[in-house]
């Protein structure tokens, strides 16, 4: 390639190719030099030589008096500005940018003028355009904000360092707190969760990049206690980097506040179910206490039969009267039928004077037959007769009596197989089932777990922790996990009695792994018996498992949902194939 010339190099030639109009004029206003672009500018043709012209031949009188060497104010090194300078026809609608500065000659001396126009089109435009594009983002986050607000539950936006950067209309109704009070501050001292300081789900996202869904919490932001469920995710920005965690709050404080009154109201122990299971059993709760119609219940033992039944009679129309207990399992025949049908004086030794039974002490109320499958075939006759007349006599007595009494029974047992077995009368049998409630185990409604701890927190902070409830501070999440774990063949008994255990024996103020009961974490440590016990799967399985993971980014909720199973079988599965240390 050949260099080029001097004169192809010539600063007049280069000028000459400048996009900025040019022009050197002298102090007397005739033009020395003027490139291209400024023809252009005054209506010239390109190629027209306007050296020794006059500028004012050039431009407009109004733009004379701006640009010309008389009227401008410059020392040896000093320039000025003009902005939004039209210069005329033909051109009289574009703007220049006017910058103007001494001209030197070889010694330094002052000879004239040099001005520089540049068009402002361009800039104008593109500043139309950011105006566009402002105004798009100002409605995209008023349209954002609006449908943030809209939703029922509070959100709020925190950085890494969880200081709030976002609270919502909702979140404001909820804690009574302001966006302009709440942003700014750590969500630690606005919320001031019970958690904050040990299991705060925002920190757990931040720390190990997984959202967390449905965390129950307490909260006391004001002068009220809170109770909501905290749902968090990641916060990204524009490159996909994370700068933070978005949380939803869902207050549900109006839920369990209504649920204790009406459990006090009704003077039975509540019923805490969520599972589709429980949920099944609560309707046919509400079936039975409509109704008039024997109830039998069955369950394993400390599932919760005599709760369902005191639910039954506190539903019903004899919830004003009495709710009669009797366990057939702790009698002998004798004592049981003295127990069930009362006695007359003489009737047996030790009888020294006459005493009504349970079912007349329970006339116009209801009475439960506890394993009630543990009775002998004698006394299943008189039962019997009792269910079809609603007559008896007390033992040693001719005298026959009637009462209106409500019959529920219960039992552990099989009764439909002590039924093909002969150890059941099947008359009796049918007359018990009229209408039949099975409560199933616990480990078959796991996802009411953590709403039963919380529901034992609560009675035995009251009962344990009286006067200083604010020193316990709830469950860790690796405790409640360690729960989820477990196969509870004690069922919700053993769980209450674990929740007891772990409150007493507490050195922290809360419940961790290793204040639980011994049975609990011995069955759920790894090569414990309930790792040892379970079955062998293949690895079809867990591949599919894992791929489903994958597919929703190791979120369990949405995983649970593809595969058509509860979240809580889903981390079963999950701890079964050690994939819980893969999602972290």
């Amino acid at each position: 390639m050949a260099r080029p010339t001097d004169r192809q190099l010539a600063p007049e030639r280069i000028l000459a190719h400048v996009t900025d109009g040019i022009v050197i004029v002298d102090d007397a206003g005739r033009v020395l030099y003027a490139n291209r672009a400024f023809a252009e500018m005054v209506g010239r043709p390109a190629d027209e030589d306007l050296a020794g012209r006059q500028l004012a031949e050039l431009v407009a009188p109004d733009v004379l008096e701006r640009i010309a060497p008389e009227a401008l104010e410059l020392d040896d090194a000093g320039t000025q500005v003009h902005f939004n300078l039209c210069l005329g026809e033909p051109h009289g609608q574009c703007s220049y940018c006017f910058t103007a500065g001494p001209f030197l000659d070889e010694q330094g001396r002052r000879i004239g003028v040099i001005e520089n126009f540049r068009s402002m089109d361009r800039l104008r435009d593109m500043i139309l355009e950011l105006e566009e594009v402002n105004a798009v983002i100002r409605r995209e986050k008023e349209r954002t904000e609006q449908i943030v607000d809209s939703i029922g539950d509070g959100v709020l936006t925190v950085d890494h360092d969880r200081v709030i950067r976002s609270f919502s209309r909702r979140m404001e109704r909820i804690t009574g707190i302001a966006a302009q009070d709440a942003i700014g501050r750590t969500c630690m001292d606005v919320l001031r969760g019970e958690k904050c300081e040990t299991d705060c789900p925002l920190s757990w996202t931040l720390e190990h990049g997984q959202p967390v869904d449905g965390c129950r919490e307490r909260l006391a932001p004001g002068e009220r206690e809170l109770w909501v469920e905290i749902t968090t995710a990641q916060l990204r920005d524009e490159t996909d980097h994370v700068v933070g965690v978005t949380a939803f709050v869902a207050d549900r404080t109006e839920v369990w506040t209504l649920r204790r009154q009406l459990d006090g109201a009704r003077g039975a122990r509540p019923i805490i179910a969520e599972s589709p299971a429980m949920q099944k059993v609560l309707q046919q709760i509400e079936t039975a206490a409509d109704s008039a119609v024997t109830v039998l219940i069955t369950g394993e033992s400390g599932t919760g039969k005599e709760v369902v039944a005191r639910a039954i009679h506190a539903a019903g129309p004899r919830r004003d009267r009495p709710f009669v207990v009797v366990n057939c399992a702790a009698l002998t025949d004798t004592l049981l039928e003295s127990e069930l049908f009362g006695h007359v004086r003489g009737a047996f030794t030790g009888a020294v004077r006459d005493k009504p039974g349970r079912f007349e002490l329970a006339d116009g109320g209801t009475i439960l037959l506890d394993e009630i499958g543990d009775t002998s075939p004698a006394l299943q006759a008189k039962l019997l007769r009792v269910l079809q007349d609603k007559q008896f006599e007390r033992v040693g007595d001719t005298r026959t009596r009637q009462v209106d009494v409500r019959i529920i029974a219960a039992t552990n047992r099989d009764l439909a197989a002590d039924v093909a077995t002969g150890r059941f009368r099947e008359d009796l049998y049918y007359r018990l089932a009229v209408l039949a409630i099975h409560l199933p185990p616990l480990r078959e409604r796991r996802d009411d777990i953590p709403l039963l701890v919380e529901h034992f927190i609560d009675k035995f902070r009251r009962r344990h922790y009286a006067g200083r409830e604010d020193e316990f501070r709830g469950i860790s999440n690796r405790a409640m996990a360690m729960l989820l774990a477990y196969d509870w063949p004690g069922n919700v008994r053993e769980l209450e009695h674990a929740i007891e255990v772990a409150m007493i024996t507490t050195t922290t103020g809360r419940i961790e792994r290793e204040f639980l009961p011994e049975a609990v974490r011995g069955a759920t440590s790894p090569g414990g018996p309930a790792v040892a016990g379970r079955e062998a799967v293949g690895s079809d399985e867990e591949r599919e498992l894992e791929q489903a993971l994958a597919r929703n980014r190791w979120n369990v909720s949405r995983t649970a949902r593809e595969l058509g199973i509860s979240r809580t079988t889903l981390w079963r599965r999950m701890r079964r194939y050690d994939l819980v240390e893969r999602r972290r």
